[in-house]
């Protein structure tokens, strides 16, 4: 198998580690081998109001239809405000939620951080609602304190490498291997390749595309070189014995990792277990998994991933944290999800940790340009001239809002 073999903790050991993280991160304890320290906000910041604004970009997306944004407002007694900016889909789905989660939220301190995380996932709470209050919450602790967040947990980089993803069905091989170039004499650090699939309208069921993909696979590491570091990414289709032969080819093409190959249910495990154990090429997933870390500690525990993945949606930063965590105390590395607009408490995680736990930051175009969304003020984050994304060193998140838009444009 590859490098993690070595470095595993016993069952027992490891779920005390992982579990114990829930009760004492917030708490200012030791976490991620001993450098995350958080600051305790003081108990006189009580949370007083939860506003949520659903506002339209003006923008379309790849379907044409108007991209919609959330925003969250989180004041306290003192008037000191933190935010977050969320796919519409973020907004509570009733006023049932929007009350469980102002019952959780009005008239306690932000030291009771980490017990209103936990009594809003078990409630039920959508995670990328949870995902939503979580990063405000975490942005209002950093502008009380006056440090970005990453400060707060204790910086350890100033910058982070860029890797570019290809999307699916790109082209033909030729194509994925001019795109590849292209990213690295730009400047990017690394490239994920995400292959073939496509999708029955009528049943949904996913068909793979083995002998093509491995034909892309191998057209870009030749047009990049030796290298380069590359991925491979897919929607989870393969039979185990279709995943076995890519896995093997990448195995020789020097790949940095395989993502997510067969489907990702339960049942899929134990076969996921097998294909680690057979390849060096190292495991990436899940992917697909829409729960939050609780349940990437059963993928890290049966040994079913060398990479563990997960995205500032499925919980917020504290979720990430929590993951974060285990990979380090399992000796594995970890894959944040997504790239684009919702994806700045990724890099105040990045910057708490090290090259070695996350060694990418996820962008979206292997262009650098100065963008700002409508809504912002910030502008998106940019690689420069040696694909490096700084960290943003702003109070909080990173990101400022254009209130005056989001109020002019709010339709919920």
């Amino acid at each position: 198998m590859n490098h993690r073999n070595n470095r595993r903790m016993g069952r027992r050991t490891f779920l005390q580690a992982a579990g114990g993280m829930a009760g004492t991160w917030l708490a200012g304890r030791c976490g991620l081998a001993g450098h995350l320290l958080l600051v305790d906000a003081t108990d006189t910041e009580r949370i007083s109001r939860v506003e949520w604004i659903v506002y339209d970009t003006g923008l379309r997306g790849a379907d044409g239809e108007s991209e919609k944004r959330c925003a969250v407002r989180i004041t306290t007694t003192h008037g000191v405000q933190g935010w977050a900016d969320f796919s519409a889909y973020a907004a509570p789905s009733d006023d049932a939620t929007a009350n469980s989660i102002g019952d959780a939220l009005l008239g306690h301190p932000l030291s009771d951080h980490d017990s209103i995380w936990r009594q809003l996932y078990e409630l039920g709470v959508p995670l990328a609602t949870l995902a939503a209050v979580d990063t405000a919450l975490w942005d209002l602790r950093g502008r009380i304190e006056g440090r970005p967040v990453h400060a707060l947990l204790g910086t350890i980089r100033p910058a982070v490498r860029t890797c570019a993803s290809t999307g699916f069905n790109l082209g033909e091989p030729a194509t994925y291997a001019q795109y590849a170039l292209a990213c690295r004499e730009q400047g990017m650090q690394a490239i994920c390749i995400q292959p073939y699939v496509t999708y029955d309208d009528a049943t949904g069921r996913a068909t793979a595309f083995p002998d093509r993909d491995m034909a892309v696979f191998s057209a870009v590491r030749e047009a990049v070189g030796p290298d380069y570091p590359c991925m491979a990414d897919h929607e989870g289709v393969y039979t185990y014995d279709q995943a076995l032969r890519v896995g093997r080819l990448l195995d020789d093409l020097g790949y940095t990792w395989y993502g997510s190959p067969m489907p990702e249910t339960d049942d899929w495990l134990d076969r996921y277990a097998a294909l680690a154990s057979e390849l060096r090429t190292p495991i990436c997933a899940p992917r697909s998994d829409s729960d939050s870390y609780q349940s990437r500690l059963r993928w890290i525990d049966k040994r079913t991933c060398d990479v563990c993945r997960i995205g500032v949606h499925l919980g917020g930063l504290t979720a990430c944290l929590q993951l974060a965590s285990a990979c380090e105390g399992a000796g594995i590395r970890m894959d944040l999800l997504g790239a684009g607009p919702d994806t700045y408490p990724h890099l105040q995680l990045i910057g708490a940790t090290d090259e070695s736990l996350i060694p990418y930051f996820r962008v979206a175009s292997p262009v650098s340009e100065s963008l700002t969304l409508p809504g912002r003020l910030t502008p998106e984050p940019q690689f420069d001239a040696e694909g490096r994304v700084p960290i943003p060193q702003i109070p909080g998140m990173g990101l400022e809002l254009d209130w005056t838009y989001i109020a002019t444009h709010r339709i919920a």
